[in-house]
């Protein structure tokens, strides 16, 4: 490849044998340091007025991969025997300003604290290559002053110079130079010019016209300048001999700078256009205050001389004005030295032979080219690489002053994180005391490794929690944390993940006093973690003490067909069931497919052992595997639905099916009873069965308006039992059982009245109209009137057991022990779930909450039914019962308690009390609990 005639990079690759004169001495000038913001002008733009061209550019239409990385200009100056070069660095404003912007476009995990890093190292290895290869180095500032940050680069850099000196004279082993380039690895002392963009002048210079300034005038300004140039001289001296980064032998230091030559040129007149609408504005000025202008293009006018020395119009003539050198001057006063005897910056009484060598053009550019790969080459040589390393671990004073900084202030930070610690402690408790030991690290730590420390900081206080100190996570279904050490519990299954955990329950210490199923004991109740410890568990343990041995009705529960029964996964459901005002929500459609689609097909068709249904047959709601002839077959009700479902899979059409079926035998009324005997519970939402289809998997939670048709959960949560004869109770004296508050344990009277020739007994709330009915059109039908005693026993967590007559209104009793009283609202209003305790208002404020209905039914054949429906939580809500597929009918002349559910447990979680008092009255039983029918007329 020939030689390039425009600018080149570094590593040269082209060859040397076709440079033009390359036979001639040339003598090298570099510029380094700081350029300003400008992207159509560079801090080497200033060359172009010397060279008459315009070589060097800004950046605007550099490459970026150019832009990204250190690079090196290069542009030989054949005819004046110099070689330029200019470094390119993150000093560069607007290089640094390219390289922050695709920081923020590009997604990069480097920070700009490290690019920096890398940049600056890199930089100091190309100024160790500069200063080893050039006669002349011009350092830019862009402002007025000198920046003091280069005297500890330079110190930096000349002291790792003479550690490689050995490493350098290897590489310039082979090259016909003398032995005094050869020992001291370059060809002089380079000397350093220093270049200041602006000047701290207020005064500005004035057009310079014939006879417009004075002499005295002009020389006192221009003597100020001069003054104003030799001051910064003897600053920037004082600076470099006091750091002694030059000394009296120029051979021993890493620059020199001339004794008695200036080496400071301030800009005071702007030498070069860089701006192109600048220029144009400028031209149409002179274009129109010039009679005969003589206009030169933006190109050949960018470099020209703004100074005395050339003007631009030929009709403006000047003279030089002493004492104002141009930058061509002031450079070239220098280079025509080194190209003559060489410098000699020595001073001092002795002085010595300087080191000065000024090689053919072809053997500079080997040179250069061979140190140029030693320094910033891929290749690494292993005995500069430490330093190298060493070079690196200077430059990086900010990162080791934080390190160092860090690094003490961590264990500070540990010690705050284990201050005042209990045994054991949840996540949340770590992380609050992690944020705390965080707040005193960043008190006291800086610098760029605050990040690495920090992550560090985590690292060790978790290691220090997860070492024996993790408390247990679940929570309770109150809201209350286990405060047993981090453990598994006695059903788990043993891991490798869990082996070295205890064997435990869940356990937090705190107990509520509670009753047994029929109300007669209590005990201690621990706080459940989950709702079969709440609603079972508990009181089966009190069943062998108590009430095991009393009649109980049996309520639908799970009954597996394998070992390997689980939970049904359950979507949520969204079924109409009336709100707080009474009304019905609208059902979404498809609302049960969604919540069977979660079962396995097998299971769904009841194809596992035990199953109850078979597609094949016909279906009625009360018994799936009977037939109805009113009702229509599966294939019949799908075929007339198949447009309400797309690509719906088997399991999903079967799913359908039931619901359709459901649907019309819940809208087909029965002829045959009058219209007052349908059941409440289908107005609700309610499912008229429950029975169990799938053996193999079980409903999570218990059953209520929304659940699965077919799903039943693993344990019964309610419990209805026969405490025993109905003389058990006396209404003078009440109940005598433990923890009721005195003179609320009497249970209320409902007197009934009944006909003997009524087809059906009326229900409760039908009973005043069907008496008045009856009166007018038979006078002579025998009445019966009939007592029941009916008791809502409400329970706060202190085990105060109380009775109310209606909402909010607790039972009191006169000196005489008499109730008056009675249960009509108990049987015709909403009942509140919770309500407060008389006892524990005034200190605790606890709620007692609706757990126990007791009732005492006649003799005869009237039998009295109930039905519990309870809403636990504001509406939206699904509304609990005990899943029975009919109202449960309790027998005649005995003690009945239904004992209600502690938690309730849907498919989206457990419905706790409300925190909003508000929102307690919405939480309730629904009226219609207790009915009663006559048994002489059962069909």
């Amino acid at each position: 490849m020939s030689a390039p005639m425009d600018i080149f990079q570094f590593p040269l690759d082209f060859d040397f044998q076709s440079l033009p004169n390359k036979d001639n001495k040339v003598c090298v000038v570099s510029v380094i340091g700081k350029g300003r913001h400008n992207p159509f002008a560079s801090k080497a733009s200033v060359f172009n007025p010397v060279l008459d061209k315009d070589v060097f550019k800004g950046l605007l239409n550099v490459p970026e991969e150019l832009i990204q990385q250190d690079a090196v200009e290069c542009f030989y100056d054949a005819e004046s025997q110099v070689v330029y070069l200019h470094h390119t660095c993150m000093y560069d404003t607007h290089r640094l300003a390219v390289q922050c912007q695709r920081l923020i476009n590009q997604d990069v995990d480097q920070d700009f604290f490290n690019m920096w890093q890398k940049e600056e190292y890199r930089h100091a290895k190309t100024l160790l290559w500069l200063f080893s290869i050039s006669h002349i180095i011009i350092l830019s500032h862009p402002g007025a002053s000198f920046d003091v940050s280069y005297v500890r680069l330079f110190r930096t850099i000349d002291t790792i110079r003479l550690k490689l000196l050995h490493s350098i004279t290897e590489q310039l082993h082979g090259f016909h130079i003398s032995k005094d380039w050869y020992h001291s690895g370059r060809p002089c002392s380079p000397r350093v010019l220093f270049m200041f963009e602006s000047t701290t002048l207020t005064k500005k210079t004035e057009p310079v016209e014939t006879g417009a300034i004075s002499k005295n005038k002009t020389a006192t300004k221009f003597s100020v300048e001069k003054k104003l140039v030799h001051a910064i001289e003897d600053q920037i001296y004082r600076i470099l001999r006091k750091s002694r980064i030059i000394t009296n032998i120029s051979n021993n230091s890493l620059f020199a700078v001339p004794a008695n030559q200036e080496f400071v040129y301030i800009h005071t007149k702007k030498e070069e256009i860089s701006d192109p609408v600048s220029f144009y504005l400028q031209q149409l000025r002179m274009n129109n205050s010039i009679e005969s202008p003589r206009s030169r293009g933006y190109q050949s006018n960018r470099h020209s001389s703004q100074s005395g020395s050339e003007t631009r119009s030929s009709s403006l003539p000047t003279s030089p004005v002493p004492g104002n050198s141009t930058f061509k001057e002031f450079l070239f006063q220098h280079v025509e030295l080194a190209l003559g005897r060489g410098f000699d910056d020595n001073v001092g009484r002795n002085p010595v032979t300087p080191v000065f060598e000024v090689p053919t053009c072809e053997l500079w550019c080997m040179i250069a080219n061979r140190l140029y790969d030693f320094f910033l080459g891929e290749r690494i040589n292993a005995k500069a690489q430490a330093h190298f390393n060493t070079l690196k671990s200077l430059l990086e004073t900010d990162i080791r002053f934080s390190e160092n900084r860090c690094n003490k202030v961590l264990p500070v930070a540990e010690a705050a994180y284990q201050e005042g610690l209990p045994t054991h402690y949840v996540t949340n408790f770590h992380l609050n005391k992690l944020q705390q030991a965080h707040r005193v690290f960043h008190q006291f730590a800086r610098g760029p490794a605050t990040e690495k420390y920090l992550v560090q900081l985590d690292e060790a206080c978790e290691k220090f929690w997860k070492n024996g100190r993790q408390l247990c996570e679940e929570i309770s279904v109150t809201g209350n944390h286990c405060i047993n050490p981090l453990h598994r519990l006695p059903d788990e299954p043993e891991l490798d993940s869990n082996r070295h955990l205890p064997v435990m329950p869940h356990t937090n210490q705190l107990k509520t006093r509670a009753a047994c199923n029929c109300g007669r004991k209590q005990a201690d109740k621990d706080d459940p973690f989950d709702h079969k410890a709440a609603n079972y568990d508990f009181y089966a343990g009190l069943e062998e003490s108590c009430c095991g041995k009393l009649e109980h009705v049996d309520l639908p529960s799970f009954k597996p067909s394998t070992a390997e029964a689980r939970a049904a996964q359950v979507k949520k459901i969204e079924r109409a069931h009336k709100n707080s005002q009474g009304d019905i929500p609208t059902v979404k459609s498809g609302d049960i497919v969604s919540g069977m689609a979660n079962l396995s097909l097998a299971l769904s068709l009841g194809q596992s052992g035990g199953s109850d249904y078979s597609h094949h047959e016909g279906i009625s709601p009360n018994n799936f595997a009977t037939t109805s002839p009113h009702v229509e077959t599966v294939e019949e009700v799908a075929s007339e639905d198949s447009h309400q479902i797309v690509s719906a899979s088997p399991m999903e059409e079967t799913t359908e099916k039931l619901e359709k079926v459901e649907e019309m035998k819940e809208e087909e009324p029965d002829h045959e009873e009058p219209e007052a005997e349908q059941p409440e519970e289908a107005a609700l939402g309610i499912p008229a069965t429950f029975r169990q289809v799938s053996t193999t998997e079980y409903l999570p939670g218990m059953i209520h308006s929304e659940s699965v048709p077919g799903l039943l959960p693993k344990f019964p949560s309610w419990a209805v039992c026969c405490i025993g004869k109905a003389s058990l109770y006396n209404h003078n004296t009440g109940l005598d059982y433990p923890g009721f508050l005195h003179g609320s344990h009497f249970l209320l009277p409902w007197d009934i009245t009944v006909k003997a020739e009524k087809d059906k007994w009326p229900s409760v709330g039908e009973t005043a109209s069907r008496k008045g009915k009856q009166k007018k059109s038979s006078k002579d039908t025998a009445e019966v009137n009939l007592r029941i005693y009916l008791g809502n026993e409400y329970e706060c967590p202190r085990g105060h057991r109380f009775f109310c007559s209606g909402p909010e209104k607790i039972i009191k009793v006169s000196s005489t022990s008499s109730v008056k009283d009675n249960a009509n609202k108990l049987v015709n209003l909403d009942m509140p779930l919770y309500c407060a305790c008389p006892h524990c208002r005034s200190s605790k404020g606890f709620l007692g909450q609706l757990m126990r209905l007791y009732v005492v039914t006649p003799e005869g054949p009237v039998r009295i039914t109930v039905n519990p429906i309870i809403q636990p939580a504001p509406s939206p809500c699904p509304l609990f019962n005990l899943g029975t597929t009919d109202v449960v009918e309790l027998s005649a002349s005995a003690l009945w308690v239904i004992r209600l559910p502690h938690i309730y447990l849907g498919d989206q979680g457990a419905y706790l009390m409300p925190t909003e008092s508000q929102h307690l009255s919405q939480c309730r039983m629904m009226k219609g609990v207790f009915g009663y029918r006559d048994a002489t007329q059962e069909s």
